[in-house]
């Protein structure tokens, strides 16, 4: 088609009439072939467009479900691909390492405390420590004000138990309903609690946070079967404790268990940037390997009979 344009233009030249106005004819016969062209050519660059994105993300959508396969099997790069591969083993076998670990304390931790603490205990032992003379009342008083905190203040456990009515009932130990629970019950006085826990079928809600509050708090701590052998402790932020053997033991076990879930959580971390870091790493490489095996040529679709010019582009 250039061919029978460019003969054109060279009979058009030797002839000495009306140059111009044939030149200006030529020009919009020349358009025309080019447009023809043009449309021609635009349903085989569509179709190369599309295959060129396909190939481009391609890589991409394999990497980011399994980091290193778009490497290994499109870009052409089997040793990255394997450094992404070995980084996702290795974190599962990680994540399930410390999930196994973290679990396993985290049943020794609980078993040792249903073992060794008791609402009962605690309702009992509660205010025993509040004595003028008590070298550990201050572990269990307001700082500021410095009164003994009651039963009912700080944290709160859950529970249920069957009514008089043999109707089944919630509460929660932080409520004012429950400070008027524990003085109508007698609670303070030894045996009640224990006899109102077997005849009522009081129940707590062992949860995370039950296990995490008596392995923790002094508000707690009279719940422990040692809780005569108080000792005084103290903890990562320099604030004084209430401790006992059995209580620093679970409170050892259960650190260890959340060491491990935050030791979970970051190889977790790991695996999800290993899979963003090798889906875009795909992507870019794909990218690149195609811009460079689309490289072509094109004219300015204007016409210029006093300047051509070649165009070359990276698709």
């Amino acid at each position: 088609m250039k061919n029978v344009a460019v003969l054109i233009l060279f009979s058009l030249l030797l002839s000495n009439n009306h140059y111009y106005n044939n030149l200006f004819a030529f020009s919009n016969t020349f358009n025309e072939i080019k447009k023809i062209e043009l449309n021609n050519d635009s349903e085989v660059h569509l179709n190369q467009d599309s295959n060129n994105y396909i190939n481009k993300i391609k890589p991409s959508l394999f990497s980011s479900i399994i980091p290193g396969s778009g490497q290994y099997f499109y870009n052409k790069q089997p040793h990255k691909g394997i450094v992404f591969i070995s980084l996702e083993i290795l974190g599962w076998i990680g994540y399930n390492y410390f999930t196994h670990k973290a679990e396993d304390f985290k049943y020794d931790y609980r078993e040792y405390a249903d073992n060794h603490w008791s609402f009962s205990n605690w309702c009992d032992f509660y205010y025993d420590y509040d004595d003028p003379n008590s070298e550990f009342r201050d572990l269990f008083s307001n700082e500021l004000s410095g009164e003994y905190s009651s039963i009912n203040s700080g944290h709160g456990l859950e529970f249920t138990y069957d009514d008089t009515d043999g109707i089944r009932r919630y509460m929660k130990t932080n409520t004012e309903t429950f400070g008027l629970f524990y003085d109508e019950n007698n609670f303070n006085q030894d045996g009640l609690a224990q006899e109102f826990v077997v005849e009522r079928n009081l129940t707590m809600f062992k949860t995370h946070d039950f296990y995490e509050e008596i392995v923790k708090y002094d508000q707690f701590f009279t719940g422990w079967d040692d809780q005569n052998l108080i000792e005084r402790s103290v903890n990562g932020w320099g604030t004084d404790n209430a401790t006992s053997p059995n209580k620093a033991f679970a409170k050892n076990i259960y650190d260890k268990s959340v060491k491990n879930y935050k030791n979970q959580d970051w190889v977790m971390i790991v695996i999800y940037a290993n899979h963003v870091i090798s889906m875009v790493d795909a992507l870019i490489v794909s990218s690149i390997l195609s811009e460079n095996a689309s490289l072509s040529y094109d004219y300015n679709p204007t016409i210029d009979f006093h300047q051509a010019e070649i165009i070359i582009k990276l698709n």
